[in-house]
């Protein structure tokens, strides 16, 4: 009897191991046949995007090493007056600081007490520029466009700003075109800027 129980415990054993292996065959099988997965590519179906990655900016005027710099986008002038180092005689409250730089753009520091083109007379407040000058769109500062008949503060950030964002104006009816003003401010100021 015991011989007889001994011989079941063997043949249990030997079946045990033959479903194990077996199991274990059948659960790797399938890992074996299937072809590798191709590799992942992630696609982005976001648009590139517009700003380039730097911009070139032309510094002249009351700096000490005017040139052309390149920025990062999204650079103020303050940015580009501090890497050209602004001259001691440099009049950086005739400029926005604060405005955003635009790629190809051309910036002016003025000196203290010399008429920026297209300025009004120190001390003139909002009195319209003077018969025969134009205020220049694409270089007038915020003080420059407020000065301008119905152009208040908002409306000259604005312009600014949108010139920042934008590049250069390449036609003064963008103003009126892009509702940056009302067109009834347009028609009273069309005749005193520029875009040259």
């Amino acid at each position: 009897m015991h011989e007889v129980l001994e011989r079941s415990r063997h043949w249990l054993a030997g079946v045990l191991i033959v479903a194990a292996l077996g199991a274990a065959v059948g659960l790797a099988y399938p890992l074996i046949q299937r072809p590798a997965a191709p590799p992942v590519q992630l696609v982005s179906n976001a648009p590139a995007a517009a700003d380039p990655a730097e911009l070139q900016v032309h510094v002249t005027g009351a700096v000490q090493q005017p040139g052309l710099y390149a920025v990062p986008a999204g650079s103020r002038v303050a940015d580009v007056v501090q890497a050209a180092g602004a001259a001691d005689d440099a009049d950086l409250d005739a400029l926005n600081l604060a405005a955003r730089l635009a790629d190809g753009q051309r910036l002016v520091v003025p000196r203290q007490g010399e008429p920026t083109p297209g300025a009004p007379p120190r001390g003139a407040g909002r009195a319209a520029p003077a018969a025969g000058s134009k205020v220049n769109l694409n270089t007038a500062t915020t003080a420059q466009l407020d000065a301008l008949p119905g152009i208040g503060p908002t409306l000259a950030n604005r312009i600014v700003d949108y010139r920042a964002r934008n590049g250069s104006f390449h036609d003064p009816q963008q103003l009126r075109d892009a509702k940056l003003i009302p067109a009834a401010t347009y028609e009273r100021i069309k005749d005193l800027i520029t875009v040259d």
